[in-house]
This record gives C-alpha cells, sequence and structure tokens, in this order.
C-alpha cells in the first residue's frame, strides 16, 4: 500500500473517532481521564495524538467506546462484556467477523484485502488478530471487504468503498 492510500485509510480512523467523541459530547481531555480509570495511563496531549494520526489500536477504540458510553454493533457486544483484556476482546471480536463468512480464512482474507490495495502477508494478519493488536485502520479495511453490520455507527460504507477505491491497485 502506497502512503497515499495509508493516509485514506488513517483519515477515517481519524474521522470515525472524533466523530465518537462528538456524539457523547466528550474532548480528549475528558477520555483520557475515562481511560485512566480503565488502568490506561493516556493524557489528553496524548490521546490527541494518536487520534490525530488515525494510529491506534483496535482495543483502543474499544476501550473508548466503552468509557464514553457509545453503542458497539450488536454482534460484538457479547464479545466486549466478555471478561479478558482490551486486546482479547479485540481479537474475538475479528474473528467473530470472520466466523460469520463460510470459509474465511486469514488467507482469503489477506486475499480480499489485497484486491483493494492492502498488502498484509497472511501470517502477519494472523498474529495481529490473534494478539489483538491490530490498527482501527484494519478493521475498517476488513469492514470493505466483508460485510462487518452496523458498522454505519462509526462510518458510511459508501466511505469504506471509496477508500477502498482510492488504495485499489491500478488495472493494467
Amino acid at each position: 500500500m502506497s502512503g497515499t492510500d495509508d493516509i485514506t485509510w488513517t483519515k477515517l480512523a481519524t474521522r470515525v473517532m472524533r466523530g465518537v467523541l462528538a456524539r457523547k459530547d466528550q474532548n480528549y481531555a475528558a477520555l483520557a481521564s475515562e481511560l485512566r480509570k480503565l488502568g490506561v495511563e493516556e493524557t489528553a496531549r496524548s490521546v490527541e495524538g494518536k487520534v490525530q494520526r488515525g494510529s491506534f489500536r483496535f482495543a483502543f477504540f474499544l476501550q473508548s467506546l466503552s468509557v464514553v458510553g457509545a453503542e458497539y454493533p450488536s454482534q460484538w457486544r457479547a464479545i466486549i462484556e466478555t471478561p479478558g483484556t482490551w486486546e482479547q476482546r479485540a481479537s474475538r471480536v475479528m474473528e467473530a467477523e470472520m466466523g460469520m463468512r463460510p470459509g474465511m480464512t486469514f488467507i482469503e482474507l489477506s486475499r480480499r484485502l489485497y484486491g483493494i490495495g492492502v498488502i498484509i502477508p497472511t501470517h502477519s494478519l494472523n498474529e495481529q488478530v490473534t494478539s489483538g493488536t491490530y490498527p482501527l485502520t484494519l478493521l475498517l479495511q476488513c469492514a470493505a471487504v466483508l460485510w462487518v453490520a452496523d458498522v454505519e455507527r462509526f462510518i458510511d460504507r459508501s466511505d469504506l468503498y471509496a477508500a477502498a477505491v482510492v488504495s485499489s491497485p491500478a488495472p493494467r
């Protein structure tokens, strides 16, 4: 994926998080304060930096949704409410999304992502998902190639598809 394409996805991640904060009338300082109650050591400045860069893990996004009282997609609710680390929850969310599609493997998901210009080797995809350390951008990219129900809580599908078109390799 080229730098321009990467920027497209990180801008979407930024918009998603800003949208959540705006809908819940929260700012970076309030989010950082609430995250500290979960044991996540963040300052208003560090949260703002992550959000502005669009470079944060999906687990951080789930933590943020939780502390501001935002709703999750319905298929994630039971997963989020299950005990475990936020990384384990992030892992289970992606695995559940993949599990809703018969035959969806890391090989197939990697192939689909490649089709929109997201180059992530199968072993790396598997490792990131299994460890729960993948970024929100990867969840958004997966939402562009899989049908993730209720993703509209955070972003319009048309914006996901537009990002996919921008990052897709040019036809030969």
